[in-house]
C-alpha cells in the first residue's frame, strides 16, 4: 500500500456538479448529475456512496473535526480570447465570471486560476494579440495561469511579449521550454512553478502547469519546446515538495483523457489537477492516484471551487462544486468590466452584407463534414488565387455557432475566422493531395481541426478504414475528372496548412507560387460585400461511405 496520503484520500468528501455530496475513493465510476443550491448556505442533496472497482478502501465520508486551514481554488479560464457580450443575459462574459469569483474569495485563503488557451482565438485576439485578455485577467485579479496551444497563435515572440507584459499574475509550465531547456518565457517573468503562502502562512501551496504536445500539429510554436507532461510532471512536482509545497497544483492543458490515463496515475504527489485541453465539463470531480481532477468546461459556461481543508500540511478533505454561470445572481466586477469595454468599444461592427440562409459554424460538423461555411470560405480562397483546387482546415473555421439568415457584421466574419491567417497557393502532384486528404480525416474521431473543408474538388471516405487508408485515389475528383497521381495541381490554403499546421507535412516540400498573402477574413468580407445577399449551400463535395 502506498503512504498514508492513500488511506487519506480514500475518505475524500466531494461536492458533485450541482453541490450534490459524492464520496469517491480511486478512480470515477459514470458521472451523475443531482439537483441542488451552490451558494455556501445552500444544503446540498446527499447522492448514493458509490465504490470504484479499483480500490478495497473503506469508503465511508470522514468530515474533520478541527476544519482550520481552508484552501480554496478557483478554477479555470479557458477563455478563447473572448470577453463575452456586454450585459449578458446569461451572465457569460468576463466580469461576471470573475463577479462570481469575488462572491465565492476567501480573503488569504484562494487561488484564482487558469488553464491557457485564453489569448487566442477571437477576433478581438487578431486585433490586440492577446492583450485585451491579459489586462482584464489582472483586473480581476487572477493568480496564476499556463500556457494553452492558442496562446501561440501569433507566434511565440508575441506570447513572450505578453508573458513580459504581465504584473499581477504568474504564468508557469513545467513542461514549455526555451531552445535553451529553461522554461518557455523565463526572461520575461514566467517559471516552472511558483510556490505561495495562504492562510496566513500556514499553507504553502505549489503551482505549476503542462501544455498538450499536439501543440506541435495545432499551432505557431516556433522556437518553443514542449516535452512529454508526465516526464516533466515527475520531475517538477518533487522539486516543487523539496521547495516546501504542502499542496501540488497542476494547471492542465492537455486533454482530460490524458490527465485521466496518463498523468495521475504516472506521477506521484500531485494533489490537485484542474483544466482540459478538449474543454469537458464532469459532473464529478475525479481521483486516480491520490489525484484530484476537476473538468468544468471552457469559456465563461461553468466556474469550478475546489476547497481543500487542510491540517499540519495534510490534506484532510476535498469538497468541489461546479457553478453554472448563467444560473447564478451575480455582481459583475466593475473593474474588469471597465477594461474590457475598452477593448470591445474599439470592434466594427458595421454591417457588411446579409445571408439568406444559416450559416454552419458548428464545430462538430466542420471537423466531420461538408458545411455550407467551409465551402463560402474555400469558394473565397479559390476565386482570389484561381487554384485548380482549395483545402482549408475545418479548425480554422471557428465559434461553434449556427447563425440564422440574417445580417452579416465585420466582427462576425473576424470571429468565424479569428486566426490572421493568409492565403498561400501551392504546387503539388496528385500523391500529394491524396495524403493531404488522408491527413485530414484521420483522426476525425477526436473532432481534430485538420478535417478538410474543399472546394474545386470532391472525395469519399471511409471512417471504419483505418487512418491513411480511408480514401481511394479513384474516389476523388478535381473539376470533375478523377485525380491523376503525377498530375501536378495549383492548390489553394492558408498558411498555416502551408506550414505543416494540423498535420499537413507534406505540403512543406511543395513548391509555392506567387500567389496568395491576403488576410483570409478580408477576403471573405469582401466576397460577402460583392456577392450580398449569400446563400451558400452544402453540394455533395464530401460523402461518407
Amino acid at each position: 500500500m502506498a503512504d498514508s496520503r492513500l488511506s487519506r484520500r480514500s475518505l475524500l468528501k466531494y461536492l458533485g456538479a450541482t453541490g450534490a455530496t459524492t464520496t469517491i475513493a480511486g478512480c470515477p465510476g459514470n458521472s451523475g448529475t443531482s439537483e441542488g443550491g451552490n451558494d455556501a448556505g445552500d444544503t446540498p442533496t446527499e447522492t448514493p456512496e458509490r465504490t470504484p472497482s479499483e480500490t478495497e478502501e473503506d469508503t465511508q465520508t470522514e468530515t474533520p473535526q478541527d476544519m482550520t486551514n481552508m484552501v480554496t481554488l478557483l478554477h479555470d479560464t479557458h477563455v478563447g480570447g473572448r470577453l463575452g457580450p456586454v450585459e449578458a443575459d446569461d451572465n457569460e462574459n468576463i466580469e461576471s465570471y470573475f463577479g462570481l469569483m469575488d462572491r465565492l474569495e476567501q480573503s488569504g485563503r484562494t487561488l484564482r486560476l487558469g488553464v491557457g488557451d485564453d489569448l487566442g482565438s477571437s477576433a478581438l485576439s487578431t486585433e490586440f494579440e492577446g492583450k485585451h485578455v491579459v489586462d482584464p485577467f489582472e483586473a480581476g485579479n487572477l493568480s496564476h495561469n499556463t500556457f494553452g496551444n492558442h496562446d501561440f497563435d501569433f507566434g511565440p515572440d508575441v506570447l513572450r511579449t505578453r508573458v513580459s507584459e504581465t504584473e499581477e499574475f504568474r504564468w508557469v509550465s513545467a513542461n514549455t521550454d526555451e531552445p535553451t531547456g529553461e522554461v518557455f518565457a523565463k526572461a520575461e517573468g514566467a517559471e516552472r512553478f511558483d510556490i505561495i503562502e495562504l492562510a496566513e502562512g500556514e499553507v504553502s501551496v505549489g503551482i505549476t502547469g503542462v501544455l498538450t504536445p499536439r501543440a506541435e500539429e495545432v499551432t505557431s510554436l516556433g522556437d518553443a519546446v514542449v516535452r512529454n507532461p508526465t516526464d516533466a510532471l515527475n520531475q517538477v512536482v518533487p522539486e516543487m515538495r523539496d521547495a516546501g509545497a504542502d499542496v501540488v497544483v497542476v494547471l492542465s492543458h492537455v486533454s482530460n483523457d490524458r490527465a485521466r490515463t496518463e498523468i495521475a496515475p504516472n506521477v506521484n504527489g500531485i494533489d490537485v489537477l484542474v483544466g482540459d485541453d478538449a474543454a469537458e465539463k464532469f459532473d464529478e470531480a475525479v481521483e486516480i492516484n491520490d489525484t484530484v481532477l476537476s473538468f468544468v468546461g471552457d469559456e465563461y459556461d461553468f466556474l469550478g471551487r475546489v476547497t481543500l481543508d487542510i491540517n499540519e500540511g495534510t490534506i484532510q478533505s476535498v469538497d468541489r462544486t461546479v457553478y453554472d454561470v448563467s444560473e447564478e445572481s451575480i455582481q459583475p466586477n466593475e473593474r474588469v468590466k471597465e477594461v474590457a469595454d475598452s477593448y470591445r468599444s474599439q470592434v466594427d461592427t458595421t454591417v457588411i452584407g446579409e445571408s439568406t440562409v444559416q450559416l454552419n459554424c458548428v464545430s462538430e460538423d466542420l471537423r466531420t463534414g461538408e458545411t455550407n461555411m467551409g465551402n463560402f470560405v474555400a469558394d473565397s480562397i479559390r476565386a482570389e488565387l484561381d487554384s485548380d483546387l482549395v483545402i482549408q482546415n475545418g479548425g480554422g473555421i471557428r465559434t461553434n455557432t449556427l447563425y440564422s439568415p440574417g445580417d452579416i457584421t465585420d466582427f462576425l466574419i473576424r470571429q468565424v475566422l479569428p486566426f490572421g491567417n493568409t492565403t498561400a497557393e501551392l504546387e503539388v502532384d496528385g500523391q500529394t493531395l491524396h495524403n493531404a486528404l488522408e491527413n485530414g480525416v484521420s483522426d476525425v474521431e477526436s473532432l481534430e481541426g485538420r478535417f478538410p473543408q474543399v472546394s474545386g474538388m470532391t472525395f469519399d471516405w471511409d471512417p471504419s478504414a483505418s487512418p491513411g487508408d480511408r480514401i481511394a485515389p479513384s474516389d476523388i475528383t478535381v473539376n470533375g475528372s478523377q485525380l491523376s497521381m503525377d498530375e501536378t495541381y495549383t492548390l489553394g490554403t492558408n498558411g498555416f496548412m502551408a506550414d505543416g499546421g494540423d498535420g499537413y507535412e507534406m505540403l512543406t516540400s511543395a513548391s509555392r507560387t506567387d500567389n496568395g498573402g491576403t488576410d483570409l477574413a478580408q477576403l471573405v468580407i469582401a466576397r460577402i460585400q460583392d456577392q450580398t445577399p449569400i446563400s451558400p449551400e452544402v453540394g455533395g463535395r464530401i460523402a461518407r461511405l
